[in-house]
């Protein structure tokens, strides 16, 4: 169950949320509807323009408070294009040879860095910010490491996605890589990865890709209620239209075999999942809460060295 400081988080960031209209018709993948709406940038700037008397964000300043929001906005995302992934995976019989969690997570980053606009890439870098965090956390709150699980640990997670990022363009994400203290041979290394996952990806997608003349099947998008103090997220996430952008692209790009559905709801946990016997993807609200509570318990000590870190991946 949610602790106070939890739920407190909650109320704060859905006043912000419920403000933010990042992904509106599918804007975070579909670069010309730039020209129709306001950039990501500009409606961040409002955004933190109007919040800065809010009781919750009064005290932090612009910059912090973009950063809050794209903190958790960019991991919901992250999260959401990880599960596409999976289904990706599961409807097209795609033969997987390593972990599928790491493939999952490696389809993500490639798919927001090939998108290639700062708010993508931007994406990415707050995706390894997110698994540095929570092996913090895991660190202090002195919770094991589960070497048996089905993912990789968290920093190696994290070091995988600016692996991915320095890969695709050494020069532009060199200094996030240095940041972090990934060796140059290892850096090196990693533009052979790139290459090797985008082209492994590219290659098994390739006949799933949906032709012009092909119909696109339907994916359902649902945004459920949630009670008490997650309303306003859910009503925040509504307004954010996430599922929608992601639904219409998926359905664009790809000829999949059978219709299926993307879900928010509350369930009780930070919790996203794939289920091929519903034929629902389902991302709990609890998710975007927990990300808040990291970001609030973890981040400020760290405020000028994260606002450094993230204009460089701009």
């Amino acid at each position: 169950m949610p602790t106070r400081r939890f739920l407190a988080a909650i109320a704060g960031l859905s006043v912000v949320l419920s403000s933010l209209l990042l992904l509106g018709g599918g804007a975070a993948f579909a670069q010309q509807a730039s020209s129709r709406s306001p950039s990501f940038h500009e409606r961040v700037r409002e955004l933190a323009s109007a919040l800065q008397n809010s009781p919750r964000l009064k005290k932090l300043s612009e910059q912090q408070r973009l950063e809050r929001v794209e903190f958790v906005v960019g991991n919901t995302l992250f999260t959401l294009l990880h599960e596409m992934g999976h289904v990706l995976i599961a409807e097209m019989k795609l033969p997987i040879l390593g972990r599928e969690e790491d493939a999952a997570d490696t389809y993500a980053a490639l798919r927001m860095l090939k998108i290639g606009t700062p708010f993508s890439e931007h994406i990415v870098g707050e995706a390894s910010k997110n698994w540095f965090l929570i092996a913090r956390r895991d660190q202090e709150t002195g919770a094991k490491p589960i070497y048996y699980g089905e993912h990789s640990l968290s920093q190696q997670r994290a070091y995988q996605i600016v692996c991915l990022m320095v890969g695709s363009d050494r020069a532009k994400f060199k200094s996030v890589a240095d940041g972090i203290k990934m060796p140059q041979e290892r850096q090196e290394g990693c533009q052979k990865d790139y290459a090797k996952a985008s082209w492994s990806w590219d290659t098994v997608l390739k006949p799933h890709l949906r032709l012009p003349d092909q119909p696109q099947k339907k994916i359902d998008v649902v945004y459920s209620d949630a009670p008490g103090p997650l309303t306003g997220f859910a009503r925040s996430f509504r307004s954010v239209r996430m599922l929608e952008g992601v639904a219409q692209r998926s359905a664009a790009d790809y000829a999949w075999p059978a219709p299926f559905t993307l879900e928010m709801r509350s369930c009780g946990g930070p919790e996203a999942a794939w289920s091929e016997e519903t034929r629902i993807l389902r991302v709990c609200y609890e998710l975007a809460f927990d990300f808040a509570e990291l970001y609030g318990a973890y981040v400020p000590a760290a405020s000028i060295a994260s606002s450094k870190q993230k204009r460089k991946l701009k």
